[in-house]
């Protein structure tokens, strides 16, 4: 689930993905930002990738011109 809270879905993809009802989504991130010490889903994936639980994504765009 953590994945997919990192992915660019909304809620409603990520429950058609796991095949769970929005309610047991909401359920279960909610725990999850509760175990994390996060408030929103930005600084969940933050704090899961921090804990190497998700692989790091590079933050930032590189806007280098060739």
């Amino acid at each position: 689930m953590l994945r997919l809270l990192s992915s660019e879905l909304g809620g409603p993809e990520i429950a058609r993905e796991l095949l769970i009802s929005l309610n047991t989504l909401r359920t279960h991130t909610k725990n999850i930002y509760a175990k994390l010490g996060a408030n929103s889903r930005r600084a969940a994936v933050r704090r899961a990738e921090e804990l190497e639980l998700l692989p790091r994504k590079d933050h930032h765009i590189n806007h280098q011109v060739w």
